[in-house]
């Protein structure tokens, strides 16, 4: 049987399944976390955010919480990307499916080269990330 992984990711976490026989339970190989993600704004970068002035002299913050957390979430989607390629590249799977928040998911397609992304069987955007193994199985396609 080809090598089937299962990735299941938000911005602050993703976990890495593989599957032995259709119909067969996930066994869970890898956890990455991004514990930068769940920071709050001021722990997050010592930097304030730029500010401009709007009419009447009114300064205004630019990028802010909002944007620390994109920045974030890009960041780990690269690291994510990048754990895939490698393990692409390694032969580990043939096939892939995804399911991430999707926020994320769109930001993890975004970083993904051709050649893991031609891998890619099906992508859900639902946020499973949280869930026992055997729950997530519930939620997959009976046969992957």
């Amino acid at each position: 049987m080809e090598s089937t992984w299962i990735l299941i990711a938000d911005a602050a976490r993703a976990r890495q399944f593989r599957v032995e026989r259709p119909r067969g339970p996930l066994i869970e190989e890898a956890d990455l976390v991004h514990p930068e993600e769940r920071l709050s704004e001021g722990k997050l970068g010592a930097d304030d955010p730029g500010r401009v002035r709007g009419p009447g002299g009114q300064q205004h913050a630019l990028g802010g919480e909002d944007g620390k957390h994109e920045n974030e979430a890009r960041r780990f989607a690269a690291e994510v990307a990048d754990f895939l390629r490698k393990a692409r590249e390694e032969d580990r799977f043939r096939r892939l499916y995804l399911a991430a928040s999707p926020h994320f998911l769109g930001a993890l397609r975004q970083e993904l080269d051709a050649d893991t992304a031609a891998r890619i069987v099906e992508t859900w955007d639902k946020d499973f990330v949280g869930m026992r193994a055997d729950e997530i199985r519930k939620h997959l396609p009976e046969r992957l």
